[in-house]
């Protein structure tokens, strides 16, 4: 009884351990990139090894068609190979599914079948299946997949946001802005939009730049730092200038100095020119 009991329990921890996460980069650059470095003799070779992750591939482009890899829509051989993939533990195959049956792309629609996918690659830390469950949940997208449900929306919607998902993080700062299904929390706001701003997989992205500045600018969830404000009104670009020309008389020039110092360092740092330069202070 004991043997089986451990044997069991290696089965078990096998199978966890073999789940794999293929491409975590919910903006899709990173799979981008991926077919980008396969050539069409490799992107259509699925001898091992990473049998599962060539099925995945090769199952993707059979969905939709590719003309730079010569190959035509086929729903059968996409659906074949994208269960295969799950089959063999990619846990993006799962997801893929799940949309599959959701939308009834390339075999008949079911919504069961669809939370099942969903539920078991959230579960196993895809952030788009943890965007979809909490886009769900809150009502916000997804319907009828699940019930309306504020506390999983929000657990699933926190796990995809602190991943690094900016859709996520931005949502539920629309959330605790506007109070919808939550109590109104500015401090959560602002918490919750730098997230969105600041994710491992968007570096150069400044639409959530003005949002950011005027919390500083007026105090909204945080201290009121001008310097900062001006930042990221420079960073914002043309639709910053009005919004540095307004708080410049509020500040010394050794501010507004620094804060163009800082946006300057931002902008070298990720390679990109933006920005207005200095906003001199009249004598």
């Amino acid at each position: 009884m004991k043997r089986l009991i451990l044997v069991v329990l290696l089965f078990l921890h096998s199978s966890v351990a073999l789940a794999e996460i293929l491409f975590q980069d919910p903006t899709g650059k990173e799979l981008n990139a991926a077919f980008d470095a396969l050539s069409e003799e490799q992107v259509k070779n699925l001898s091992p090894p990473r049998v599962s992750e060539k099925q995945y591939l090769l199952g993707l482009l059979y969905l939709n068609g590719d003309e730079e890899f010569h190959v035509e829509q086929n729903c059968q051989k996409a659906f074949e190979l994208l269960t295969d993939a799950w089959e063999g533990d990619v846990v993006d195959a799962g997801h893929a599914l799940a949309t599959m049956y959701y939308h009834g792309v390339c075999t008949e629609e079911n919504v069961d079948m669809a939370r099942e996918l969903a539920t078991q690659a959230a579960q196993e830390g895809y952030i788009l299946a943890q965007r979809m469950l909490g886009m769900a949940y809150v009502g916000a997208d997804w319907e009828e997949l699940y019930p309306y449900n504020i506390e999983e929306g929000i657990f699933w919607l926190s796990e995809a946001g602190n991943a690094g998902d900016m859709k996520a993080a931005a949502h539920l700062a629309g959330m605790y802005d506007s109070g919808d299904g939550v109590p109104k929390s500015e401090k959560k706001y602002f918490e919750w939009l730098k997230k969105a701003v600041f994710t491992k997989f968007e570096e150069r992205n400044i639409a959530g730049f003005p949002a950011l500045a005027n919390c500083y600018e007026t105090g909204k969830g945080t201290d009121v730092n001008l310097t900062k404000a001006y930042k990221y009104y420079d960073l914002s670009g043309s639709a910053g200038v009005e919004d540095k020309q307004r708080i410049a008389d509020q500040m010394t020039q050794d501010q507004i100095d620094e804060a163009v110092r800082q946006s300057q360092a931002w902008q070298e740092e990720h390679n990109v020119r933006i920005g207005g330069g200095f906003i001199r202070r009249a004598n």
